[in-house]
């Protein structure tokens, strides 16, 4: 019997030791699939981050290309209208003698009031606000009543039969115009300074004032400046009975010329 003792004694340490490693083993196991863990958290953590930091430079560089996009067509309408006002307040200096010429000029003026600002409002009304192109579009609709009204005004003054009073009204009626059109400039520009964050300090007017321009005939026009705003439906309405009354004046007169002219027939 004593002689199996130390084969014995060997079993038990051989088990001993086989239980150790299996234990030792589990618990590496373990800490192997812990870290695997853990790494695989990191990982997903980090690919979450970047994802995150590209989304938020995706949206910065949207929100940059929409900004210049808005301030690229916002000016590109009020350079237009810069110009358009330029060429209307020198309408004294035309040399226009015919009705033909004026309507061929008010035709090339009308074509640079819609030709390219119309694609800088379909821009706008993608990427902009709706009060942006709304107003870029009244502002458009008011350069082109000014340049109707100019029109107007220049067949009157080669018209011998146009009256001073005639000549004033419609004078008057072309200050309000212009006038009009450079405070919608203006709102314009607040409007899109509101939009995209825009914080000027402004020391005076956006807009520079209209200058009187030079009546195109040797008598001098009085033009009364009305420093009251004009609003868009008032403003349109007065265009419409300034017309009708213009259109009556040129009826009476022909009536009575022909009715004068009957007796030396006889």
């Amino acid at each position: 019997m004593t002689q199996w003792l130390p084969l014995l004694g060997s079993l038990v340490v051989a088990a001993a030791v086989l239980v150790g490693v299996i234990a030792n083993n589990r618990t590496h196991r373990e800490g192997i699939a812990a870290a695997d863990e853990r790494g695989r958290q990191a990982l997903d953590a980090a690919q979450r981050n970047v994802e995150l930091s590209n989304m938020v430079g995706d949206q910065r560089d949207h929100e940059a290309w929409r900004r210049e996009a808005v301030l690229a067509a916002v000016a590109s309408i009020l350079e237009t209208s810069a110009s358009v006002r330029a060429d209307l307040t020198s309408c004294g200096e035309w040399d226009l003698v015919t009705p033909e010429e004026i309507d061929s000029v008010g035709a090339q003026i009308h074509k640079v009031i819609w030709d390219r600002p119309n694609g800088m409002l379909t821009r706008l009304r993608v990427v902009a606000h709706r009060r942006i192109p709304n107003k870029c579009e009244d502002l458009l609709r008011t350069l082109t009543a000014a340049q109707h009204i100019t029109m107007q005004r220049l067949k009157l003054h080669i018209d011998v039969e146009a009256t001073v009073e005639e000549l004033e009204e419609m004078a008057s009626l072309w200050q309000k115009a212009m006038r009009h059109a450079a405070e919608q400039e203006r709102a314009l520009v607040e409007t899109t300074r509101i939009e995209l964050g825009i914080d000027i300090a402004t020391k005076g007017p956006a807009v520079p004032p209209v200058p009187a321009p030079a009546p195109p005939v040797a008598e001098p026009v009085a033009e009364p400046v009305d420093e009251t705003p004009v609003e868009d439906a008032a403003f349109e309405q007065e265009i419409e009975e300034q017309t009708a009354e213009l259109r009556a004046v040129e009826v009476v007169e022909d009536v009575v010329e022909a009715r004068q002219a009957e007796p030396a027939q006889v």
